[in-house]
C-alpha cells in the first residue's frame, strides 16, 4: 500500500479549500457544544472523507498527467525510461504544486523541502516572467552546487476535458563550468599602485645618508606584506610602486582591510611624522597597458581623498578603505604660483569669466568667488558669480556687495548667466567639485572651459574633463586656496576691503574660528588678507546668531541620541526659519558635548533629507556621508537623500555607522 504523504492531500490548489471547510466544521461544533458528543465526531469522519477524496482525486489526476501528456517524455513506452532521465526534471502547476517527477531530483533534493523549494521557484518565476514562462533561463544554487534552470509550458489534455497548461523543469547541473570560470577570474591580472604618499614632508630636514634608509625601510613592510601572492612588486621611483597579482588575493588584502595603511605608520623616523599610503587596484577587463593607465587615474582619486587609503576600481566603479588619517599640509608653494598663472593665461584667452559655488552657498563658496573675480578684474575680463541661492549665513555679506556700486550685476541667476556665455566663456566652480553639487548644472553643462578650485575630498563623480584643477585637501576652505592664488600670482592684485573681508569670512567659517583643519598656510592667508585692513571684530559680529536661532539649535541639542557612546545624532524640526544653518549648526555644537567625537544632524526641506556630518578626526564623517551620495572631508560632509523619511535616512545612518564600527 502507497504510503499517505502530506503533500499528496495538501497541495497548493486545494490547501486554502480544506483550511476553510476545517474552520467551518469548528466554527458549527462550537455553536453546538450542547450536543457535542454527535457533532464532533460527525465533523471528525466528514473532515476525514474530505482529505480521502481529496487525496484520492489529486492522485487521479497525476496518474492521468502521467499517462496523457503530449510532450515528447510521454510519448515514451517505458515509465522506467522517464524517471531514469538523467537530468532532474519536474512538472509543476501554475500555483507550484509537484504533479510528477523524475528519480535524479529526488536526489537532487535529498534533504530539502521539495515542495516548499518548488513553490518559491514558481512565485520567483511568476515575477520574473510575469505568468507567461515563455523561454525560462535561470541560474540558481542548490547545495552549494549552481544549476542552470530551463523550463517550458506545456499543454496537459486530460480526458474530456479541454487543455491544462503546466511547467516543465529541468535543473542541469553547471557546478563544473563556475569552478572552471571563477579559476579563470581569479588568475586575471590585478595592477595596484602604491604610493608613500607623503615623502617630500617625510624626507623635509633628513640628512642624504637617512633617506635611503627610509626608502629600503617603507620598501621592505610593503614587500613583506605582498609576498603571499607570489605576484612581481618593481619600484617606479623613489615613493611609488608598481603590483602585479592574481586577483584572487585581492579578496585577502579586503579581508584583512589592508592592515599595511596601519603596519606603515609604525615606521620611527626622526621628525615623528607618520608614513600614510595611498594604493589604487585595479581589477576591471582589458590589457595590463590599460590596467596600469586606470591604475594611475585611481591613484589621483585616492589622493584626492587626502592619500591613507585604498581605492579599488571595477567597471567604473570605486570601493573604498582607509582614509582616517588628516590631511598633511604641503611645505612647498610652487604649486599655488605655477596655478595662478596658468588660471591667469586662461582668463586673458576668455571673453568672459563666470565664477560658480555650490548649491546653497555659503561664506566659503561666496568669499572663494569673489577672490576670483578680483582676478579675473586683474586681466581686464568681466566677471559673474552665478548665485541662484545662499543661506541665510551670507545674507549680511550679499547685501554688501549688491549696495556697493562696483559689483553692479556681479551676482546673477541662471537665467541671466546663459545669455552672457559664449564659446570663449571661462567657468571657474569653487568650493566643490561634485557636477550634482554646483549652483547651476545648466551653466555647467553650456560651459566648454570649467576650472576646479576646491578642498573637499574627491568624489567619485566629479565634473569631468576640466581644463586646470587646483584641489587640495589639506586646504582650510577654498578662500584659503584662493588667497593664495592671488597672493602668489605674478600680477599685482589690488583686492578690495569688501573681498578681503568675504575671503576672511570663508577662511573664519570652514575652520571654526580658526579651531578645525588650519595649518601654516591657513594663517599665512588670513594675515595676508588682515593687511588690506578688515574688521575681523565686524565679520564675527555678521556671523552672531539671534535668540530664536539659538533656542532653535538648542532644542535640536536637547532632543540629541548618543551612540556608541561618543556619536550623537539629532533631528531638527522642520518648517522652523533658517532650518539649513540651524542643522549645520547644531552639528558644530553636538561636538562641544564632552565625549562627543562625531555628530550627524537631519532635516527635511523641499522633499529632500539634508543630513551635516562633523567630526573632530576619529571618524571619517565623508566615508559615512558617501554612502548615501554625499561628500566634503574627513571633518565636515553633507548629504542630500531624495524619496525617502527622516526616519528611514536616520535608521539607515545607524547601520552605517554599526558597519564601520564593526
Amino acid at each position: 500500500m502507497k504510503k499517505l504523504k502530506f503533500n499528496d492531500v495538501f497541495v497548493p490548489r486545494y490547501r486554502m479549500h480544506l483550511i476553510i471547510i476545517l474552520v467551518i466544521l469548528i466554527y458549527m461544533c462550537l455553536l453546538t457544544l450542547d450536543i457535542a458528543q454527535i457533532t464532533i465526531p460527525a465533523a471528525i469522519i466528514i473532515y476525514a472523507y474530505v482529505l480521502f477524496l481529496t487525496y484520492r482525486k489529486n492522485n487521479k489526476l497525476k496518474e492521468r498527467i502521467i499517462t496523457n501528456m503530449d510532450s515528447f517524455l510521454f510519448k515514451l513506452k517505458t515509465d522506467d525510461t522517464v524517471l531514469g532521465f538523467p537530468i532532474p526534471s519536474v512538472i509543476v502547476g501554475p500555483e507550484g504544486d509537484i504533479l510528477w517527477n523524475n528519480y535524479e531530483l529526488d536526489l537532487l533534493f535529498k534533504g530539502i523541502n521539495k515542495q516548499k523549494y518548488i513553490e518559491n521557484v514558481i512565485h520567483e518565476l511568476n515575477e520574473e516572467y510575469d505568468k507567461k514562462f515563455i523561454g525560462i533561463d535561470k541560474e540558481i544554487s542548490i547545495h552549494d552546487k549552481h544549476y542552470r534552470l530551463l523550463g517550458n509550458m506545456l499543454n496537459l489534455k486530460r480526458r474530456g476535458k479541454e487543455k491544462q497548461p503546466v511547467l516543465m523543469l529541468y535543473f542541469i547541473d553547471r557546478t563544473d563550468y563556475y569552478r572552471l570560470f571563477k579559476m579563470y577570474d581569479d588568475s586575471k591580472n590585478c595592477v595596484g599602485i602604491v604610493m608613500v604618499d607623503n615623502y617630500e614632508e617625510l624626507v623635509q630636514g633628513m640628512i642624504d645618508t637617512d633617506k635611503p634608509q627610509l626608502v629600503a625601510t617603507v620598501e621592505k613592510k610593503i614587500r613583506e606584506w605582498f609576498a603571499f601572492t607570489g605576484g612581481i612588486m618593481t619600484s617606479l621611483d623613489r615613493s611609488k610602486y608598481l603590483m602585479i597579482f592574481d586577483k584572487k588575493y585581492l579578496r585577502d588584502f579586503v579581508n584583512t582591510k589592508f592592515q599595511i595603511l596601519d603596519e606603515i605608520k609604525e615606521v620611527s623616523l626622526t621628525n615623528k611624522i607618520p608614513v600614510t599610503l595611498s594604493m589604487a587596484m585595479v581589477i576591471e577587463d582589458g590589457t595590463n597597458a590599460e590596467k596600469f593607465q586606470n591604475a594611475i587615474a585611481t591613484l589621483d582619486v585616492a589622493l584626492g581623498r587626502g592619500g591613507d587609503q585604498v581605492v579599488i576600481r571595477k567597471d567604473g566603479k570605486y570601493e573604498f578603505f582607509g582614509g582616517n588619517s588628516k590631511e598633511v599640509e604641503k611645505v612647498t608653494k610652487v604649486k599655488p604660483r605655477v596655478i595662478s598663472q596658468a588660471l591667469g593665461e586662461l582668463i586673458e584667452e576668455a571673453s568672459n569669466v563666470v565664477i560658480m559655488g555650490h548649491a546653497n552657498s555659503d561664506a566659503d563658496s561666496l568669499g572663494a568667488a569673489m577672490g576670483v573675480y578680483r582676478l579675473a578684474k586683474t586681466f581686464n575680463k568681466q566677471g559673474y558669480i552665478v548665485l541662484n541661492d545662499y543661506g541665510v549665513a551670507i545674507e549680511g555679506l550679499c547685501k554688501k556687495i549688491l549696495q556697493d556700486d562696483q559689483y553692479k550685476n556681479v551676482l546673477v541667476g541662471e537665467n541671466e548667466i546663459l545669455n552672457k556665455m559664449d564659446d570663449d566663456t571661462l567657468l571657474v566652480v569653487v568650493d566643490t567639485h561634485i557636477a550634482g553639487y554646483v549652483n547651476s548644472k545648466n551653466v555647467l553643462a553650456q560651459a566648454n572651459k570649467v576650472v576646479i578650485i576646491d578642498h573637499h575630498r574627491r568624489s567619485t563623480d566629479a565634473i569631468e574633463e576640466p581644463v586646470l584643477t587646483f584641489h587640495e585637501v589639506y586646504a582650510s576652505s577654498a578662500s584659503e586656496l584662493v588667497t593664495e592664488l592671488l597672493q602668489y600670482s605674478e600680477e599685482k592684485i589690488d583686492i578690495t576691503k569688501l573681498e578681503a573681508e568675504c575671503l576672511y569670512a570663508g577662511i573664519l567659517t570652514d575652520t571654526k574660528n580658526f579651531m578645525q583643519k588650519t595649518g601654516v598656510r591657513t594663517f599665512e592667508a588670513a594675515a595676508y588678507l588682515k593687511k588690506t585692513g578688515i574688521d575681523v571684530a565686524a565679520i564675527n559680529k555678521a556671523f552672531q546668531n539671534d535668540v530664536d536661532t539659538y533656542v532653535a539649535i538648542a532644542d535640536v541639542i536637547r532632543n540629541s541620541e548618543i551612540l556608541f557612546n561618543n556619536i550623537a545624532i539629532a533631528i531638527c524640526p522642520s518648517g522652523i526659519e533658517n532650518q539649513i544653518q540651524i542643522t549645520a549648526q547644531a552639528a558644530d555644537e553636538l561636538l562641544n558635548l564632552n565625549g562627543i567625537e562625531a555628530s550627524f544632524v537631519l532635516s527635511v526641506m523641499d522633499n529632500k533629507v539634508y543630513i551635516s556630518g562633523r567630526s573632530t578626526g576619529e571618524l571619517n564623517v565623508q566615508v559615512v556621508l558617501e554612502k548615501f551620495g554625499g561628500g566634503g572631508h574627513m571633518m565636515i560632509a553633507g548629504a542630500q537623500v531624495e524619496n525617502a523619511t527622516v526616519e528611514e535616512v536616520r535608521d539607515n545612518l545607524v547601520k552605517v555607522l554599526q558597519e564601520m564600527k564593526g
